[in-house]
């Protein structure tokens, strides 16, 4: 005879378990309900889970090795654990096969999730210090700091303290996993709290790039002068170096060999922001998880706020009739599609690609800008090396972004 586990004894089994017959077998699962949709996602789970903890793992072998920056470290680190949640609910993905209580599956995609979460609050820290004046940098870092403390306690203690809290023994509700409460709290506050760090990177990262955009153009217009006055120099040096002439020097046109060359430099600034790019993946993702997370919110909430088809087919207890008058099935449990665990994979592909050039500001990157600035021309160039300065005085507390 089968193993049996109740909730109520007689009238409710544990989560995970259909009741047939008044008995709550463990081997009749929710899973088995729809068991190749469930085996599938399994498979994907832990697919997905060791490529990405594989890439994850030699990116942050290779951060080391080339003695990359803090907040690329403390990224790739973040995105090795979310990784190493997938691997981990591949096991029993939603608690339907009675493997993972409800707590420790629940536990894992909330962790997964905080992580990300984490990794968005340290790119705003991050681009606040590179918007931030150097001179004003040092009185700023302590208010950077306790925000970005703040944020990460908020986080990790909604996704990561609600629920076990919510679903402790203690609390003496043997329903308390079909009400499942904790919802409303992680739902109501996830929503809230991404929209203001989301909003926040947006704010800074417009911000560095509009300066990126400013400094390449004064970058383009001193390379423009500073090839006309070269090529002036070589085609009339008796003109141009003469103190007084009646003739004016002719026309030069920026269009030699040489000039086209510096622009194809790979070196030189690109017209393009990647940060724009990074900027715009994240916000298209954050407005995504919001909807997701509201959407989930507002059907827990017009349904009672309750697992109503879970503890139906816990309890044996008929649904409501359907809008044509005819009783539904028992157990009408239908399989969900993963969008949580989508976002989730999406977040960590953006994030993994948005980091994955950032560079620490050691001598040898110095070097470089120093040679590819010196190149760029000496005339009207000030304003860009004051401004490139800054930018890179700024972002040597964490590494650089651009």
């Amino acid at each position: 005879m089968a193993k049996e586990c109740f909730l109520v004894a007689g009238k409710t089994c544990c989560y995970g378990i259909v009741m047939e017959r008044s008995r709550c077998d463990v081997d009749n699962t929710y899973a088995n309900l729809h068991r190749a949709e469930y085996d599938a996602y399994v498979v994907v789970c832990a697919v997905v889970g060791i490529a990405t903890f594989l890439a994850c793992v030699h990116k942050l072998y290779s951060v080391h090795q080339s003695k990359g920056s803090p907040i690329q470290k403390q990224v790739y680190y973040l995105l090795v654990l979310a990784s190493v949640t997938f691997i981990a609910r591949a096991v029993d993905p939603m608690s339907y096969d009675f493997i993972y209580p409800p707590v420790v599956s629940g536990l894992i995609s909330d962790v997964c999730t905080a992580s990300l979460y984490s990794v968005l609050i340290l790119s705003v820290a991050f681009w606040a210090r590179i918007v931030i004046r150097p001179t004003d940098l040092v009185r700023a870092e302590i208010p950077i700091r306790a925000s970005t403390v703040l944020g990460l306690f908020l986080t990790w203690f909604v996704f990561a303290c609600v629920r076990p809290l919510y679903l402790l023994p203690a609390w003496g509700d043997t329903l308390r996993i079909f009400r499942s409460w904790h919802i409303l709290i992680q739902y109501s506050m996830a929503p809230f709290l991404l929209f203001l760090v989301s909003t926040l990177a947006v704010i800074f990262g417009m911000r560095i790039h509009c300066r990126l955009k400013s400094i390449r153009e004064t970058n383009e217009r001193s390379m423009a002068i500073a090839t006309l006055r070269q090529h002036a120099l070589k085609a009339h040096p008796t003109v141009v170096r003469s103190e007084s002439s009646d003739e004016l020097p002719p026309r030069i046109l920026w269009a030699s060999s040489s000039s086209s060359s510096n622009t194809d430099d790979p070196r030189a600034p690109k017209r393009d922001s990647r940060i724009l790019k990074v900027l715009v993946l994240m916000a298209l993702l954050s407005a995504v998880v919001i909807a997701a997370q509201v959407y989930v919110l507002v059907d827990f909430i017009r349904r009672g706020c309750m697992l109503e088809h879970e503890y139906v087919c816990s309890s044996a207890h008929a649904l409501p009739k359907s809008t044509d008058g005819s009783p539904r099935p028992l157990c009408d449990l239908p399989f969900p599609f993963p969008m949580l665990p989508l976002t989730q994979l999406l977040g960590i592909v953006v994030m993994y690609w948005s980091f994955r050039k950032t560079r620490p500001l050691t001598a040898e990157t110095v070097t470089e800008e120093m040679c590819l600035n010196s190149s760029t021309g000496r005339l009207e160039h000030g304003a860009a090396a004051r401004t490139t300065s800054a930018v890179s005085l700024a972002s040597s507390a964490s590494g650089r972004f651009i």
